[in-house]
């Protein structure tokens, strides 16, 4: 399943990430893994996920974000549902233009790994291609 979250900064999308994780922790069967630029939701996420800062891996593009998730995948096959915030400030480069390289990949890894993702865009939702809307949640 993939899930992504559209909205302009102020629409709640970090409240709607923080009640997501925690709730799937609490549903799911596996690992819970949280992926955000710095460590400002570390107090508000329940301890057993596993929080994953991408500020010190200085991430260029999408390919380098998509080997980031590929490492997490092969390190832990117990995980379940990978929860990605704000993904234009874990790749600076990333933008609406380019996101479908993004939802292209998660695709591919949810196929070969059964992991779910749930994704943070900030934007407008006008500005959403296709393949976006389609998991428009």
């Amino acid at each position: 399943m993939i899930k992504i979250h559209i909205g302009l900064k102020g629409s709640g999308k970090t409240k709607r990430i923080i009640d997501d994780v925690n709730n799937a922790i609490s549903l799911e069967k596996g690992n819970v893994v949280c992926i955000t630029e710095g460590n400002r939701l570390m107090h508000d996420i329940d301890r057993s996920a596993r929080m994953v800062d991408t500020k010190p891996f200085d991430i260029k593009n999408f390919d380098m974000f998509t080997g980031l998730l590929c490492g997490i995948i092969a390190q832990d096959f117990d995980v379940t549902h990978i929860f990605i915030d704000s993904v234009f400030k874990s790749v600076p480069s990333g933008n609406m233009t380019n996101i479908d390289e993004l939802v292209t990949a998660l695709e591919k890894l949810e196929e070969e790994f059964g992991v779910s993702f749930t994704v943070m865009v900030s934007a407008d939702a006008a500005e959403a291609t296709e393949l976006v809307k389609k998991y428009i949640a």
